[in-house]
């Protein structure tokens, strides 16, 4: 016997019997929402490290000259922790185009089309954008040789007329020089470090990136929207009104009481991936 049932502040409640057909219907669509999931969740990793950077980046943008420490710049602690998160997206953003990239192959084949199509949009984002080039080849220059920032830099917009108004902007550069010393690590891209004269700020180019990590995201959801669309359908179609904010929508098959001992075998329906796909989705084509 396989009953759909509730699950609710430790106990649960028989919603119906089901069919064996139905069952496997109902995990099917389950299983392919779950095998998603996997690559979603990267892309949140790598969201949730970007957060992380852009709000430390909040606190060091648009500050009082009046409110600044001016020893921050050289703070060890202060460099440290921009070069964490630096890292931190830098690292994840590899491992989101990578890990999209093997499950695309997984899922579709070698030579899918789709893979080829992926290819080529990060191929045409490396070529048309020196932000995406360089902070491509930035992990592989700080896992080589070590935090690519040595201070913080700071940009005064100074108030001539009322000085303690000056506003202040802290600057994430690299020193171009010990980059074009770099020429091994940076391959092609040095060619185009030699022809730059002024250090190169990681913050604009960050939130580039941003803009074709989000892009790319986007494209993977498109390619598969039919099919998500589809499966969630089909599993709110067959749960109804039972789901609420508080529960939890579980299959129990296979129940046996053997003197007393009870075994069953307990498959949860992925509520909570349906909702996080709505709601990051929601406004996506």
């Amino acid at each position: 016997m396989i009953r759909l049932c509730t699950f609710e502040n430790n106990s649960f409640e028989i919603i119906k019997n089901i069919t064996q057909e139905s069952y496997d219907s109902l995990k099917e669509d389950s299983d392919f929402l779950n095998k998603t999931y996997k690559q979603f969740v990267v892309f949140k990793f790598l969201q949730l490290n970007l957060k992380d950077y852009f709000e430390f980046i909040e606190k060091l943008t648009r500050v009082p000259s009046v409110n600044i420490d001016y020893n921050v710049v050289t703070n060890k602690t202060i460099v440290l922790e921009a070069n964490k998160l630096i890292l931190n997206v830098l690292t994840s953003f590899k491992f989101f185009l990578d890990n999209a990239e093997t499950y695309l192959k997984r899922e579709n084949g070698k030579e899918s089309q789709i893979v080829n199509e992926f290819i080529s949009l990060t191929n045409n984002n490396y070529d048309k954008s020196f932000a995406y080039r360089f902070l491509s080849k930035m992990r592989n220059y700080s896992i080589h040789l070590g935090f690519p920032l040595e201070v913080l830099n700071v940009d005064i917009d100074f108030n001539k007329e009322n000085p303690e108004k000056s506003i202040c902007d802290f600057e994430l550069k690299i020193d171009i020089e010990i980059l074009k010393k770099e020429k091994s690590l940076f391959g092609s891209l040095h060619k185009e470090l030699i022809q730059m004269d002024e250090d190169i700020d990681l913050r604009p180019l960050i939130t580039e990136l941003s803009h074709y990590i989000m892009e790319t995201q986007k494209f993977l959801y498109r390619k598969q929207k039919e099919e998500i669309d589809e499966a969630l359908d089909n599993i709110e179609t067959f749960v109804g009104n039972h789901k609420t904010d508080r529960n939890q929508i579980k299959v129990y098959s296979n129940y046996d009481d053997n003197d007393g001992v009870v075994t069953f075998n307990v498959y949860e329906v992925p509520f909570d991936v349906i909702k996080e796909y709505k709601s990051t989705y929601k406004n996506w084509c």
